[in-house]
């Protein structure tokens, strides 16, 4: 059995940045997630953006002017009828 999970701790600026996640699975199977943790360099005054999601990559961005230190969670979506 392989991993379906994975998190990564982030800093997000208003440019898309790409990071890479362990997870193999077809795009269509993840779900991605930012969670917004307070700090030194939390200027915060736009929401947190998931611009992407692939296979092993994940692109993410802030609104203008924002630079944020989040946790990226990613995960394998499980249907209820499997």
């Amino acid at each position: 059995m392989g991993a379906f999970y994975t998190l990564l701790a982030v800093t997000v600026t208003n440019a898309i940045q790409t990071f890479t996640h362990n997870l193999s699975i077809t795009p269509a199977n993840l779900v991605a997630r930012l969670i917004a943790k307070n700090g030194a360099l939390v200027t915060a005054t736009a929401p947190l953006l998931i611009a992407s999601i692939g296979t092993n990559v994940c692109g993410v961005a802030s609104g203008p002017g924002t630079t944020q230190t989040c946790d990226l969670e990613v995960q394998q979506i499980f249907s209820m009828n499997s």
